[in-house]
């Protein structure tokens, strides 16, 4: 089973943007960081890229980000294996939202391999803020569920 935590914080603002794009890149956690639509290798450059989307569609308060934190099962086993999953599950945000990945490796249990994925939580494409509803939650948990061949079981992480 895939462990799927969302995290949605309303309260951290900005700042809490710029911790989640320094927690991601940094290179003594993650094995490997990639990223749609914005630039996955400089912290000041991914921060700058949300927040100037935000700024253009006059969202700047408000929920900044949603946060996916994915823990494989044991059937992940190798680094290689966590990558292109995470790339492939960090894909289903990037026709409408800037996102932001990582694979970090942690032996917890059977689960070695977790995801983090973070998007701007305003589309790109029209400013709409990202519907974090049970049905949106629902729709990206199948799709996890589809690509890891694993049942999913999501909860609200904050």
């Amino acid at each position: 089973m895939v462990i799927m935590d969302v995290i949605r914080d309303t309260q951290g603002g900005l700042k809490y943007l710029r911790n989640a794009c320094e927690y991601l890149e940094d290179e003594e956690k993650s094995v490997y960081t990639g990223g749609f639509g914005v630039n996955p290798y400089n912290v000041n450059q991914t921060y700058k890229q949300m927040v100037s989307i935000r700024q253009y569609f006059d969202k700047t308060s408000g929920n900044p980000l949603m946060h996916f934190i994915i823990s494989f099962d044991e059937t992940v086993q190798t680094e290689e294996t966590a990558i292109l999953l995470t790339q492939n599950l960090a894909a289903f945000f990037r026709t409408r939202y800037q996102v932001l990945y990582c694979v970090h490796e942690k032996h917890r249990g059977c689960s070695c391999y977790y995801a983090h994925i973070v998007i701007n939580a305003v589309s790109f494409v029209d400013g709409l803020m990202y519907n974090s509803n049970v049905e949106e939650i629902n729709r990206y948990a199948n799709y996890v569920a589809e690509m890891t061949s694993r049942r999913v079981r999501w909860v609200f992480g904050r």
